[in-house]
């Protein structure tokens, strides 16, 4: 649960929107990348629901969610249960074949999707997604994200950009990824940096990091107005139970249970710790 919502009286119809601070954060971001990630009950899910919305007045518009496997979007307070206390008051529909999808009254789809094996990234090829999603990053290989940025395109007037959300996992490619973001030495995330934006260009498999564009077009010579597009903008947002006031004002068990957990599960879903193993 990440949702903030008001009750619908006779006179006022039912408002849902993001909680103040990180989900806020999450969804004013600029970045052409932007991960949301850490502790378990963060309202990240959420975050990625609404983060759709905000182009669904485009009749071609286009946004894809991808789980690793379709149980996880179909599971009991998962991708599509909660997009059913969301999409509806929009007017949405939804198919539950081939692919789980909302369609909007103008048009515009989103589908959520997975891909279990990495060889399934080539069911997407020749595709066009303004909005590339992934629910659990770190699920996914490093191979099969850098492949879909290639089908991260769009015609619909509305400009390509991608969201994500993890929880920590020392031994995945995102750790590296994001590894500006996180102190090095208690692998928590640094308070100050989250929501700050780097760039980047991915040459022969190797990142090279700036902390602007214009000192990626230096550094490659990039002169044209083609080149100078290469560059791409990320920022990673932290979040913690602590900030789902909503859930913790329903379910305030529910940190009961994380502190429950043994030490290595307890540090990464209770206190985001990106590097204990």
């Amino acid at each position: 649960m990440g949702r903030k919502r008001s009750a619908a009286t006779a006179s006022s119809p039912m408002v849902i929107r993001p909680q103040p601070g990180k989900q806020e954060l999450f969804l004013r971001s600029p970045a052409d990348i932007c991960i949301y990630g850490g502790a378990a009950g963060g309202g990240k899910t959420f975050a990625l629901l609404l983060e759709c919305l905000r182009n669904t007045d485009h009749k071609h518009f286009e946004a894809v969610i991808f789980r690793q496997s379709r149980p996880q979007i179909l599971s009991a307070g998962g991708l599509y249960a909660t997009s059913q206390e969301i999409y509806p008051y929009l007017g949405a529909s939804s198919v539950l074949t081939p692919n789980v999808q909302w369609r909007f009254p103008s048009g515009a789809k989103i589908t959520f999707a997975h891909m279990f094996y990495e060889k399934e990234k080539y069911n997407w090829q020749g595709a066009q997604i303004p909005l590339l999603m992934f629910d659990e990053l770190t699920h996914f290989t490093e191979k099969t994200f850098f492949y879909m940025l290639s089908r991260n395109r769009s015609t619909c007037g509305v400009k390509p950009f991608v969201r994500a959300t993890c929880n920590p996992d020392a031994d995945s490619w995102v750790a590296k990824f994001i590894a500006w973001w996180i102190d090095p030495k208690t692998g928590y995330p640094i308070p100050e940096r989250s929501g700050k934006i780097r760039w980047f260009i991915r040459k022969n498999d190797a990142l090279y990091w700036a902390n602007t564009r214009q000192e990626l077009w230096e550094r490659f010579n990039l002169k044209t107005e083609e080149e100078r597009r290469r560059p791409r903008s990320v920022t990673f947002i932290m979040s913690k139970l602590s900030d789902n006031k909503e859930l913790m004002k329903v379910n305030p068990e529910y940190l009961a249970n994380l502190e429950a957990l043994s030490t290595v599960e307890r540090e990464r879903l209770l206190h985001g710790n990106w590097k204990i193993r």
